[in-house]
């Protein structure tokens, strides 16, 4: 669970705020890495393709109101619609202009949330209540079209923020403060375990008999061999085979990599 950010978008220059924001909550000296919302090429892609198709829709509308009055009515509904996607290129090709004061500035006892003009949000590591995680590939005909992320992080005051695919290297960011999570409270809950508590992760939890499940079904201890994340959900490696234990799919469990790090833990011991 070291400490180890990759690939980041790095920053030539960073507002005040930033670094005072940092020092006040004693975050660190320098940023680490600096993830930034940016147009990116899909969106210019799409910005093209969207400008294609309303280029041609308002064509297709003059054309169709200047043969004659009675279809004008459709002829304007097309010259709309194409206006519509015209407008939606615009949007992707200024995205990155849109959201340029939006980033996520890592330092090495947490990191800070910069959205637009609002002062910047503290996360320190041993600050953060839970993260709830979502990657999910996705396919068209059985090709890999691509991955989409989606992390949500809440402190222990509550407050709470989404890092999506909006910042580019998303994912991994979110390594990044699953690892660093994760190296603050699995200790915590191998001493709450070793103290004989019951430890919850929302639906799932794990306590000295074994894995409980939302249905309350115990899985002992001597019939687990492994564990890990297949297809969104947690499986369990029992009798020599994997089988989907819990019915609830990861992004609905708080913390589960912290869950799934304590029970590759005690499976060792």
């Amino acid at each position: 669970m070291s400490y180890m950010p990759q690939a980041p978008v790095y920053a030539p220059s960073m507002p005040p705020e930033v670094y005072q924001s940092a020092s006040a909550y004693q975050l660190g000296q320098q940023p680490s890495a600096v993830y930034r919302v940016t147009t990116g090429g899909r969106r210019i892609a799409g910005g093209v393709v969207f400008i294609i198709i309303g280029v041609l829709l308002v064509v297709a509308g003059f054309g169709v109101m200047t043969q004659s009055s009675d279809s004008s009515v459709g002829g304007i509904v097309l010259a709309l619609f194409g206006g519509c996607f015209i407008v939606g290129a615009i949007y992707m090709f200024l995205y990155g202009t849109i959201y340029r004061n939006w980033g996520v500035y890592v330092f090495e006892q947490g990191f800070l949330f910069k959205k637009g003009n609002e002062a910047p949000q503290p996360f320190r590591w041993d600050q953060i209540e839970a993260v709830w995680y979502q990657v999910t590939r996705h396919y068209r005909n059985g090709i890999y079209t691509g991955t989409t992320h989606r992390y949500r992080v809440r402190r222990k005051d509550g407050y709470q923020i989404v890092l999506n695919d909006r910042f580019t290297n998303v994912g991994q960011l979110g390594d990044t403060v699953s690892n660093q999570v994760t190296k603050v409270l699995l200790p915590q809950v191998i001493a709450a375990y070793n103290a004989g508590q019951t430890i919850t992760f929302g639906p799932l939890s794990v306590n000295r008999q074994g894995l409980l499940n939302v249905l309350g079904n115990l899985l002992p201890w001597s019939e687990i061999t492994g564990i890990e994340i297949q297809r969104g959900y947690v499986a369990v490696s029992r009798a020599g085979k994997w089988l989907k234990w819990s019915n609830q799919p990861v992004a609905n469990i708080p913390n589960v990599f912290v869950f799934i790090a304590l029970v590759k833990t005690l499976l060792r011991k």
